[in-house]
């Protein structure tokens, strides 16, 4: 094996050597659209300094089609192996320009989502390379100051990195001229296509802050867009280090892959955190929101120099967004987020998976969660006041800049007496996770200390505890402590635990109603009054809980609360709307002539003009009518070819499970010749996997 790998090292150390001879500087780059081949038309220019002579100047560029390559005007010697542009001729020592035209279909990274006036077309660097659209960088280390032009249908808005300098008309279209200012890497380059509104306030620095929103959502800018301001004025006081770019903005789009993906100055987040008031009260946008504005800071201005340093990035982008939620919301909500994360770390400890935050490929929990509880266990070592300063100073040398966890830890040791050797080995380089200096980290908070006293009990026979439980209901202050008790009772018959049923039904405390709401598997017949009181708070969850299980239990109820919720809607996967659709057209007797119309409005929820959660929920609410509706197979086979990983597997998962029955697995086999391309060479795969079992 070492033989094996020694030359490969070797190579990659000279391959890596050899592009730091070259500075890459300014990048100018021009983008164009061919809307029914899903084509990229680009130009991009780049300014660069080589400090000697070099063999090969190598520059990302996946799947393109290069129709020219320039330095300083003049043709260059270049290889191209649809992976990297490798110029080996036409570069000369100093100062160059290299000018490349292209066009490509991106296999990923860039996303056409929708249609006609629904059409977005968005991008996702991280992890999915810039370089499939864009001949640039994969290596975080290679920095430039990007500056976009970029041309479109002059009844959309496009968004791009950095300053929106000008706007030039031509015919039908506008070119969208963004500039930036200072160096970064090119994973966090991005654009964002669509029809939105746009509203900007300024942070008390001065900075605009845009947020945007479809047209459609112009009521849900305060719920959506809440304490956004305060976090950032937040962010520039707690870091101690001016917020680095001159904007921010924060675009919500379809489909989106994650939850939020911080590029510099333009985060892109998940339009699913669009949200009235009160699907704000289940589903907010203000952690997400905190989060990605955090990596303004870690991740944009100062980046990793590794995977193994990651968390540089997502530990301290998740422990400031909970500082950031303690401003908001206190120090009660701060402790108990902290919990959490604490026994989920825990729990996958002790799964044996990859959960050391110093290295390669660890989980997702390990380098957010556990990162940040890192950060929150030396900031309590070392104090509130030393924390900052060495974050400060932190930032201020390496701005700009990629770092090392070794290149934080000494700004550490600069400003109080720090072992960051044990600091390295108790939690950088230790997979496990010390749950009991968590909690004693954690107990002097009051609710938390009241909460581990609760959760003692738990074995508890319930007669026995019964009057502490009451107690703790009525009297305590804290949410979390109050919907634990409501857990404790869940096996507890309703004679013996009216106390609390009443108490419940008499609270308008959301979080504790909805608590009853979650463990009541039977209605009893003394509260069902009480509990079609549920129906009436302002949760979509509880709603949604509510409903169902009124019509599942209490037949003689099902034409009643059908009536009283035939116009919800709920969050943005219509959780609402398509669960009435499901026990509407299941209810007897139930409106039978609006039947049909109802279950072609159903099925059109599949269809993918929507996304891809409203499409689940609408697959999945036609199976509960019928477990194997046909009607459900084109949009399953379709699932395959989606861009998002969930609705993939989905689809996969259960076309593979519908093949088990034979007539279903020749209904597939017959849609084959009549599919899209795509579709066809996706369901013929797994036809095949399916055959070969």
């Amino acid at each position: 094996m070492k033989k094996i790998l020694l030359p490969v090292f070797i190579l990659l150390s000279q391959i890596t050597i050899a592009q730091n001879q070259v500075d890459f500087i300014k990048a100018n780059a021009t983008i164009d659209f061919d809307i029914s081949q899903r084509k990229i038309l680009g130009n991009v220019s780049y300014t660069f300094d080589l400090k000697s002579e070099i063999d090969t100047i190598r520059i990302d560029a996946k799947n393109m089609q290069i129709q020219s390559v320039l330095i300083d005007g003049k043709s260059a010697g270049f290889k191209y192996d649809n992976k990297q542009i490798k110029l080996y001729a036409g570069y000369k020592i100093g100062s160059n320009n290299l000018a490349i035209k292209y066009n490509t279909i991106p296999k990923q990274t860039v996303y056409f989502v929708g249609t006609g006036n629904d059409l977005q077309i968005w991008t996702q660097g991280q992890g999915k390379y810039t370089s499939h659209w864009l001949p640039s960088f994969d290596d975080y280390n290679e920095k430039v100051i990007f500056n976009m032009s970029i041309s479109f249908d002059k009844n959309y808005q496009v968004v791009s990195n950095g300053v929106l300098a000008n706007k030039k008309t031509n015919g039908n279209n506008v070119t969208w001229n963004y500039q930036m200012e200072q160096p970064m890497s090119s994973y966090l380059l991005m654009f964002a296509v669509g029809k939105y509104d746009v509203s900007t306030q300024k942070s008390t620095s001065g900075i605009p802050i845009e947020s945007y929103l479809k047209p459609s959502d112009k009521t849900k800018y305060e719920s959506t867009y809440q304490h956004t301001k305060q976090m950032f004025d937040f962010f520039e006081k707690e870091i101690g280090y001016n917020y680095p770019w001159k904007i921010y903005r924060n675009v919500p789009v379809e489909d989106f892959l994650y939850s939020g993906m911080e590029n510099t100055t333009s985060t892109i987040f998940n339009q699913d955190f669009v949200v009235d008031n009160i699907g704000a009260f289940d589903r907010n946008y203000v952690n997400v929101n905190a989060h990605e504005l955090a990596h303004q800071w870690f991740g944009d201005l100062i980046t990793a120099k590794s995977g193994k340093d990651h968390w540089l990035q997502e530990g301290f982008a998740t422990f400031y967004a909970l500082l950031a939620e303690r401003e908001i919301y206190g120090d009660d909500y701060f402790y108990w987020e902290l919990y959490e994360m604490a026994e989920k770390i825990q729990k996958e400890s002790q799964n044996q998976t990859n959960t050391t935050i110093l290295s390669e490929g660890s989980t997702s929990l390990t380098y957010y969660e556990k990162g940040a509880w890192a950060l929150f266990a030396l900031r309590n070592q070392i104090g509130d006041a030393n924390f900052q300063t060495a974050v400060k100073n932190y930032l201020t040398k390496y701005a700009f800049q990629n770092v090392s966890t070794d290149d934080f830890l000494k700004e550490v040791e600069n400003v109080c007496s720090f072992d960051s050797a044990k600091f390295k080995k108790d939690w950088l380089n230790n997979s496990k996770f010390d749950i009991k200096q968590a909690v004693f980290l954690l107990k002097n908070n009051p609710m938390i200390h009241q909460y581990l006293e609760l959760i003692d009990k738990q074995a508890l026979p319930f007669e026995s505890k019964k009057e502490y439980l009451i107690n703790t209901l009525v009297n305590s202050p804290y949410d979390k402590v109050k919907q634990e008790v409501i857990y404790q009772i869940h096996n507890v018959s309703y004679p013996e635990a009216k106390e609390f049923y009443d108490y419940v039904a008499q609270s308008d405390n959301l979080k504790v109603r909805q608590a009853m709401v979650q463990i009541l598997k039977e209605i009893p017949n003394e509260y069902v009054e009480t509990y079609e009181t549920f129906l009436d708070d302002e949760s979509y969850i509880t709603q949604e809980i509510a409903l169902k299980n009124i019509w599942y239990q209490r037949p003689d109820l099902k034409h009643k609360v059908l009536d009283k919720s035939k116009n919800w809607e709920g969050f943005n996967d219509k959780n609402l709307r398509i669960t009435w659709l499901m026990l509407a057209l299941a209810t007897d007797n139930y409106n039978l002539d609006k039947k049909p119309n109802w279950y072609k409005e159903l099925e059109g929820y599949a269809y993918s003009k929507y996304n891809s959660n409203v499409r689940m929920n609408a697959i999945s609410a036609m199976w509960f009518l019928n477990q194997y509706d046909s009607n459900t197979l084109p949009h399953l086979v379709n699932a395959l070819v989606s861009h998002k990983p969930q609705f993939r597997k989905f689809g996969r998962e259960a076309i593979i499970k519908l093949c088990s029955k034979k007539e279903f697995k020749k209904h597939f086999t017959d849609l084959i010749p009549y599919l899209p391309e795509d579709e066809h060479v996706a369901l013929k795969k797994i036809m095949s996997e399916i055959d070969n079992q």
